[in-house]
C-alpha cells in the first residue's frame, strides 16, 4: 500500500463503551441506516473515518483495552500497532501499547504454526521469539508476533471474544504515518489477516464497507459490517468472480479496457496481454495503471472535456462536463464511474485526475475510485460486489 501523510481528527473517547466488557480488542460498532436494498441489519459493523486520501478505523486492544486508530487496508495482511517498548518508534499522540500490561497478551515461539500464516511477514533467525518484518511502499514495520484476546461486538450489542488472535507488537515502526495513527489493520486474503481469522466465527469470511470521496467532511463518518449479514444485495448490484494470482494476499479482478464516454479504450494496443490484473486496494489512494494504457486513456479523457488542463497536469479548474468512464472486467461486467470516482477535489477548489502511470504490467485501483461504491468482498466464495451508493449517508 501508499501511504500518504494526513492529520485524523481527535475521536470520542470509547473508555466508557468498554468498560465492564472484559478487555480484549473491540471493534466500535454502530447502527446503520440500512435499508433491504443494502445490507442485513445482522451484520458486525465499525465506523470508518476519511482523513486526508486514507480510511481510518477504531479499535481497542488488550486487557485493559488500548485505543488504537488503525489505517484500512485491503491491500496487506497484518494487523500491528506500536508497542512499547519502542526501539523506533514514530511521534504518536495517543498512549502506545503496553503488552506488560495486557493480562491476554503472549508471544508466539517460532515453532508455532502460527507464527508462520500467510502474510505474517515472519522471521526467526537467531531466537526462538517469532518476530516479523512487514514492508509497505512508504515504510516497514518490525516487532514480534504475539496474541491476544479480541472481540467484535455485533449490530445487536453483542460481544464475541476471539482467543489467540494473532497480530503484529511493533517496536521499529517507520513510514509516512502521523501522530494519530497507531498502526493498520490489514483486510487481506491471507491467513493472517484480521478478516481471516476472525471469519470462521462470524460466519464467513467476508465484509463490506462503504468509503467516502476524498472531499468529504471528516466529521462524516461510514461504516464497515463484516461476516455474515454484510452481503451487498438489492437492485444494481454489480458481481464479479476475483481471480486467483500469485500473491494470495490481493483482490484482483481482470481488467479488459476503460471506456471514456462511448469511446473504448483496450488494456493493451500491442497485442497480448489484451487483458491484465487489477487489484482492488483501499490503502493505496490513486489509481495505478500500465504506463502505455494510462498515456492513451489520458489523451481520450483530455479529448472528451471541454474544458482547458491546468498546465501540462490533468487537472481543471472546473467544467469537466458529464464525463462518464466504465471499467470493463472478464464475464463482461462494466463499471461505471462518474468524475465523483474519477476525479479529486483539491484544497484550492481544481479536480485532478484520480490515476497515475506506472512502470508495470498490473493496474490497481484506488480508494478514490471505489468512493460512493458499497463493496462487499467474500473470500470464501471469490466474489467482489459493487452497489453505487451515498456513502456519507449511512454513517
Amino acid at each position: 500500500m501508499a501511504l500518504s501523510i494526513f492529520l485524523l481528527l481527535a475521536l470520542l473517547s470509547i473508555a466508557e463503551s468498554i468498560a465492564g466488557k472484559g478487555g480484549g480488542l473491540k471493534l466500535e460498532l454502530i447502527r446503520r441506516r440500512l435499508s433491504p436494498d443494502n445490507v442485513s441489519p445482522m451484520a458486525a459493523q465499525s465506523q470508518i473515518w476519511p482523513e486526508a486520501s486514507q480510511f481510518i478505523i477504531k479499535i481497542a486492544v488488550g486487557t485493559p483495552p488500548t485505543e488504537v486508530h488503525a489505517i484500512f487496508d485491503t491491500g496487506s495482511d497484518l494487523f500491528w500497532t506500536q508497542c512499547l517498548p519502542c526501539a523506533n518508534c514514530y511521534r504518536q499522540t495517543n498512549p502506545i501499547y503496553d503488552p506488560s500490561k495486557s493480562s491476554t497478551f503472549q508471544t508466539l515461539s517460532c515453532e508455532s504454526p502460527q507464527c508462520h500464516l500467510t502474510g505474517s511477514g515472519a522471521t526467526c533467525s537467531g531466537t526462538d521469539m517469532c518476530k516479523y518484518n512487514y514492508g509497505y511502499g512508504s515504510g516497514l514495520t518490525q516487532g514480534e508476533l504475539a496474541t491476544e484476546q479480541m472481540a467484535v461486538t455485533s449490530s445487536s450489542g453483542a460481544t464475541t471474544p476471539f482467543p489467540e488472535v494473532v497480530f503484529g507488537c511493533g517496536h521499529n515502526n517507520t513510514g509516512t504515518f502521523n501522530a494519530n495513527e497507531m498502526g493498520l489493520i490489514g483486510f487481506g486474503r491471507g491467513a493472517i489477516s484480521f478478516i481471516s481469522q476472525i471469519g470462521p466465527s462470524v460466519g464467513g469470511r467476508k465484509f463490506s464497507l462503504c468509503l467516502m470521496p476524498t472531499n468529504t467532511d471528516p466529521t462524516i463518518s461510514s461504516s464497515i459490517s463484516i461476516g455474515s449479514g454484510s452481503e451487498v444485495k438489492g437492485p444494481g448490484v454489480i458481481t464479479t468472480q476475483l481471480v486467483q494470482i500469485s500473491d494470495p494476499t490481493y483482490y484482483s479482478l481482470t481488467l479488459t479496457g476503460i471506456s471514456v464516454g462511448k469511446t473504448l479504450v483496450p488494456y493493451s494496443m500491442s497485442g497480448p496481454p489484451a487483458k491484465g490484473n487489477a487489484v482492488l486496494d483501499t490503502g493505496t489512494p490513486p489509481t495505478l495503471l500500465p504506463k502505455e494504457l494510462y498515456e492513451r486513456l489520458t489523451a481520450e479523457v483530455r479529448r472528451q472535456i471541454p474544458s482547458e488542463p491546468i498546465g501540462d497536469t490533468l487537472c481543471y479548474k472546473d467544467n469537466l462536463g458529464d464525463l462518464v468512464m466504465t471499467l470493463h472486467f472478464d464475464g463482461d461486467v462494466d463499471l461505471p464511474l462518474s468524475t465523483v470516482q474519477t476525479f479529486n477535489q483539491m484544497p484550492d477548489g481544481s479536480f485532478c485526475f484520480a490515476a497515475m502511470g506506472v512502470d508495470d504490467d498490473s493496474a490497481l485501483i484506488g480508494n478514490s475510485m471505489m468512493a460512493n461504491f458499497l463493496v462487499g468482498y467474500d473470500i470464501d466464495n471469490m466474489m467482489v460486489s459493487f452497489k453505487p451508493t451515498d456513502c456519507t449517508k449511512i454513517g
